[in-house]
């Protein structure tokens, strides 16, 4: 069997099915091995990978080649992928986070104890999302993105109590939250929830009486993101990570959202980062 493609993947190539199976960790060109279980037994697939670009095609005209190598100027994503054949991660149209640098900013975060642990919560129900950050040494780290199916504000706050045991919260999120809703009991609010369930004080509780503007708020984010010096677990933040990749705006300057059977557009994840930062960052505009 003879499989030809280019190197391109919707969301992080990392977590995409053909990289993940056969190239993870591999160079461009080799042989390779992928051991297939069947029934009790694993049965060994033996095969090839060959890394071609137009150098290798005698044929090329020289008008597609020079095509090709003006776009090392033109557009130099495009470049790396489509003319030096290498992996990418395809590009979002008018992305959201357009500050946002895989190599920059993804790397390996640890919990410190020592610190404030801030929390900032979005309240859908499926997935229901909240994102764990600090900020210490001049640095936002990116500590947990959390996503729980089927669940609710108790199912979460009970999550962070076991997982966050010790820790001293600060809480943000959605300024809906505020407002009351059967889906808590006592037709109550999911701060009242989140300040019981996790024993704070009103001043641990820092959330805005509405939403940031987006306009607004998008220039804070990627202020953010370029002027802080911001890390992102490589493992436990991906949900995070793939909004920041695929999260995009309308021409109205709107996140592109609402479509939820579209992972691109759901944006819950970069909701709670926003609300992080519009409740913890905001003196990054001024630098």
């Amino acid at each position: 069997m003879w499989c030809s493609f280019n190197p391109e993947a919707a969301g992080d190539y990392h977590e995409y099915w053909l990289y993940k199976t056969f190239f993870s960790g591999s160079a461009f060109s080799f042989e390779a091995v992928w051991n297939i279980k069947v029934g009790d037994i694993e049965v060994p697939y033996s095969y090839r990978s060959t890394h071609t670009t137009y150098q290798d095609n005698e044929y090329c005209k020289p008008e597609r080649a020079a095509f090709l190598e003006q776009l090392q100027v033109l557009d130099p994503y495009y470049y790396q992928v489509f003319t030096l054949g290498r992996w990418g991660n395809r590009k979002t149209e008018d992305p959201f986070f357009y500050t946002f640098d895989r190599v920059k900013h993804v790397g390996k975060t640890i919990l410190s104890r020592g610190h404030e642990v801030i929390i900032s919560m979005d309240f859908n129900i499926s997935p229901m999302t909240a994102g764990i950050y600090q900020i210490y040494n001049n640095t936002l780290y990116g500590i947990e993105a959390i996503n729980l199916n089927h669940s609710n504000i108790y199912d979460m706050c009970d999550y962070i109590k076991v997982k966050y045991a010790g820790c001293m919260f600060l809480v943000t999120g959605d300024a809906s939250g505020r407002n009351s809703t059967a889906l808590v009991k006592g037709d109550t609010h999911f701060y009242t929830v989140v300040k019981e369930k996790l024993n704070l004080s009103n001043n641990q509780l820092k959330v805005p009486s509405v939403n940031p503007p987006i306009e607004e708020n998008r220039m804070l984010c990627n202020s953010v993101l370029h002027s802080f010096k911001c890390v992102f677990d490589q493992d436990n933040c991906k949900p995070l990570i793939f909004d920041f990749l695929n999260v995009s705006v309308t021409e109205l300057g709107k996140i592109d959202k609402g479509d939820r059977s579209n992972p691109k557009k759901r944006a819950d994840h970069a909701d709670h980062f926003r609300y992080m930062c519009q409740a913890f960052l905001r003196h990054t505009l001024k630098l």
